[in-house]
């Protein structure tokens, strides 16, 4: 529990905020940041109706305020705090206690999901630390989500049955239709998500090892290791995405299909990027489709990764010896490609190690750098439906090819369960 100890020193504080004590069989703890959540008992029903797991787990809440927030947010927390603890008492289980943490006025740089979701992960290594539990897991949730039946039962076995896993991203759906919105967000929803699965895909069609989704309301990590990455990064938001690439990398990592996660699609405006905020600015050009970055990016991508065995041990890197496309050459040039890859070289002894440091440098931020650069300077982003179909084509499932966008989307979410 050493790690646990020097995590603790280093990054946190002694101090246990909750002072009841921890089942001494306690394995995982879910962390959901509760920012002005007048539904927050809708995901707290959720969990309650899941599946009973074998081991028991606890729910922390992060329920907090910026030291700017309006009167209105104040007060809307503490309400949420005082339903969620009536809501607890009457509905605790024999194997799941909720638990809430308090904490306002937290400094205006600091305030968002990043900061919420490291105090209850701190919290709960202190929990695991308590009970000398160093396999215990760590699971992240929203607290406008929902989940499936199955879903702590499949979380835990998951670690269970495969010991060496570190973390993994856990299946979502957002919904699509209802009556909780208005059709037009989840027209939205379905756009954005087609997104996100189309880039999801692209990416692991490169072959790109790091592809998978980094959803905040979707994913686990196991204490030990979030505490030897220095756990979560305190960003107002994309905290999700800054923290699981530093763990993808570790390797053993997994993506969890067997049970889903179902995020909210609300607009919101509490993060300055995010699902929330792309709803927001879809809803105000309700006539103009979402653009996906071209799919010749990942096509150049792929044509530069599959090169990667020919840069190992090579000492005069030429690259008019390769047929990149000018927008690879470009981008590699203007980082110094020759220059670190003599680094990169001068630092691994065999093909193994240099495919984990070639990707340490070639990113997931460097992937995003070099998108954004092809399409400044050589491509034009596409309608998501367009860009999708040009996956489709790509990967020889045009036949799959639906105009109707959500059962385009129904595609992909096949296509990722599948892969």
């Amino acid at each position: 529990m050493q790690v646990f100890q020097s995590y603790i020193a280093k990054h946190s504080n002694n101090t246990s905020v909750i002072k009841t004590a921890p089942h001494p069989e306690l394995q995982n703890i879910i962390v959901i940041p509760c920012f002005d959540e007048p539904e927050i008992l809708q995901t707290l029903k959720s969990i309650n109706e899941c599946k009973k797991p074998n081991k028991p787990i606890e729910v922390i809440l992060v329920i907090n305020a910026a030291e700017n927030s309006e009167k209105k947010i104040i007060s809307q927390n503490l309400q949420s705090q005082n339903e969620i603890k009536q809501w607890a008492l009457k509905n605790k289980t024999d194997f799941i206690n909720y638990h809430t943490i308090y904490i306002d006025n937290i400094p205006k740089k600091y305030a968002g999901a990043g900061y919420a979701r490291k105090i209850g992960m701190d919290e709960a290594v202190k929990r695991f630390l308590n009970v000398n539990n160093s396999e215990g897991i760590i699971t992240s949730l929203d607290a406008d989500s929902k989940v499936a039946k199955n879903y702590l039962v499949e979380t835990e076995n998951l670690f269970d049955l495969n010991p060496k896993i570190n973390a993994c991203s856990i299946y979502f759906e957002h919904p699509v239709s209802g009556e909780a919105f208005s059709q037009i967000i989840y027209d939205k929803i379905a756009e954005y998500e087609l997104y996100m699965r189309y880039y999801s895909l692209s990416l692991k069609f490169t072959g790109f090892p790091y592809y998978y989704p980094t959803v905040g309301s979707s994913f686990a990590v196991k204490a030990k290791i979030y505490c030897k990455q220095g756990g979560m990064n305190k960003k107002q938001a994309g905290e999700d995405f800054y923290f699981l690439h530093k763990i993808m990398p570790l390797g053993n990592y997994h993506y969890l299909k067997s049970t889903c996660v179902y995020p909210s699609p609300r607009p919101s405006h509490r993060v300055p990027f995010g699902t929330g905020p792309v709803i927001n600015q879809l809803i105000k050009n309700a006539n103009q489709e979402f653009e996906a970055y071209n799919f010749k990016v990942f096509l150049h991508l792929r044509d530069f990764f599959a090169q990667i065995e020919h840069f190992f041990r090579i000492e005069d890197l030429n690259l008019s010896n390769y047929s990149f496309h000018q927008s690879m050459n470009d981008f590699l040039e203007k980082n110094n490609f020759s220059i670190v890859l003599q680094e990169i070289n001068a630092n691994t002894s065999n093909i193994k190690s240099f495919h984990k440091r070639f990707f340490r440098w070639f990113d997931a931020f460097k992937i995003i750098k070099y998108i954004n650069f092809a399409h400044e300077h050589y491509y034009f982003k596409l309608p998501v439906r367009e860009a999708a179909k040009e996956y489709l084509k790509n990967t020889n499932n045009v036949r799959l090819y639906h105009t109707d966008l959500k059962k385009l989307l129904t595609v992909f979410r096949q296509i990722e369960l599948k892969y």
